[in-house]
């Protein structure tokens, strides 16, 4: 079967295809950083957050690979059917590869194996080789991610977009939820060897989609990759121009440094929480279970009423008050020392922060797509999209650095104050301006 030919197939196929982007993301940010952070291990939040850090440092960079894959492909195969293929089997193999090594705590490194600048620069970035095994598989992974965008973009329908968009946003988080919950019990249970085993074997089950089903017959490929009105496959002067021309806008200029800046407070705080709470008094199962569960949802509650407030009421404000809230609920835990103490007031905010994350990330979703200038919207909406990524990739970065001068209860008031701040461009962006100014074309 095709899945240019049943629309069924198409759906099953590209929210697995999701499904095997949060898997990943769950089980490194819950599940893994929770098993490291055990005092047992004796790592600090100095090497956990580079770790986590460097698995969502490649998704803030995924806008690299678009022209790669317009540019070559398989037709035989398909158009993006090849680099889904060979993108989700490699991050297979080098995270099955971890099955390899009995002592994975010990490929983090505590310093750099020498003092020239170069090892040291690669030492902060990458502590070691368990962060570069991690890293690499989050590579291959972004790249999976921008091939089923492509698959999704290449197939379907316009009156599918909006239903499908949603089940595969939705998918995502199931994944992590998996990734996260579901593994972190069955490690909790077994043993990291068996999170790992399990990891793979459910990516692999997935990447049978791809592999059993093709995007269209083999005839309609070849029509479709020669056609004479099909877009040349490279990024034409014309486009680099209009990019440059849209990001000379205040309101999108605001935009960019806005998505810079908007999760440097939760990228900090995930990492200084799994550390502080493993060491005190927290299990695994515990945090995995929170964190991986309840929490998603929550979270997915959230996307799903930021979308409708944003439509009802306006991004902007939604981000203001959202942002106000975060920053208060931060800076008030911070103040009372036994919200930390109490395990029953730290579900409550790591339950409630979520919540608010995800309303704020789908309302700074909807004002960059309106911020953005059609001409160019698909390239300029992934410059802030991996902006964001990069945000929280700076944070977790961050999170070592701040841990060594402050206590969590210091670093919980830092980022409320950081995250009321950082939004606070919100107020001088003017939503109609781009297309004022440019037009709509």
């Amino acid at each position: 079967m095709y899945l240019s030919e049943n629309k069924t197939l198409r759906m099953i196929t590209l929210c697995g295809l999701y499904v095997a982007q949060g898997v990943p993301w769950g089980f490194v940010t819950v599940t893994f950083a929770a098993w490291l952070a055990q005092p047992k291990h004796d790592l600090t939040v100095e090497q956990i957050g580079p770790i986590m850090a460097v698995a969502t440092l490649p998704w803030s960079f995924k806008f690299l690979w678009g022209p790669l894959m317009d540019r070559f492909t398989i037709p035989s195969m398909g158009r993006r059917r090849p680099w889904i293929i060979f993108a989700q089997s490699m991050a297979v193999l080098v995270l099955g590869s971890m099955l390899l090594f009995d002592d994975l705590p010990s490929m983090v490194w505590t310093s750099a194996p020498d003092s020239s600048p170069a090892m040291e620069m690669i030492f902060k970035l990458v502590p070691g080789p368990l962060a570069g095994m991690i890293l690499l598989a989050n590579i291959f992974l972004s790249m999976q991610d921008v091939a089923v965008d492509a698959l999704a973009v290449d197939l379907l329908k316009e009156n599918e977009r909006g239903v499908a968009n949603g089940m595969m946003y939705g998918c995502s988080y199931l994944g992590t939820a998996v990734g996260g919950a579901g593994l972190g019990w069955v490690v909790s249970k077994y043993g990291i060897q068996a999170g790992l085993m399990w990891q793979a074997i459910l990516l692999a089950g997935i990447m049978l989609l791809p592999l059993l089903f093709r995007e269209r017959p083999s005839k309609i490929h070849a029509e479709h990759d020669s056609h004479p009105d099909s877009p040349t496959p490279q990024v034409s002067p014309s486009v680099v121009g209009d990019l440059w021309k849209a990001f000379h806008l205040k309101s999108t200029l605001l935009g960019a440094g806005i998505a810079l800046g908007a999760r440097i407070g939760i990228g900090v705080l995930t990492a200084v929480f799994v550390d502080y709470l493993l060491k005190n008094g927290w299990t695994q199962q515990e945090y995995t279970s929170v964190m991986g569960g309840y929490a998603l949802f929550l979270g997915l509650c959230g996307s799903v009423l930021g979308g409708f407030a944003a439509d009802r009421i306006g991004a902007k404000p939604i981000i203001v008050v959202v942002s106000l809230l975060l920053g208060t609920l931060w800076i008030g835990c911070g103040v009372y020392p036994l919200v930390v103490e109490s395990k029953f007031l730290m579900k409550c905010l790591l339950i409630s922060q979520e919540f608010l994350l995800g309303v704020g990330s789908v309302s700074l979703f909807s004002l960059f797509m309106t911020i953005s200038w059609p001409r160019v919207a698909a390239t300029q909406f992934t410059t802030y999209m991996a902006l964001m990524n990069l945000s929280t990739t700076c944070g977790s970065y961050a999170a070592g650095q701040l841990s060594v001068h402050f206590a969590v209860q210091q670093i919980l008031v830092i980022a409320g104050l950081l995250q009321m701040a950082m939004m606070t461009p919100v107020f001088f962006i003017d939503p109609g301006q781009t297309r004022r100014v440019l037009g709509d074309a």
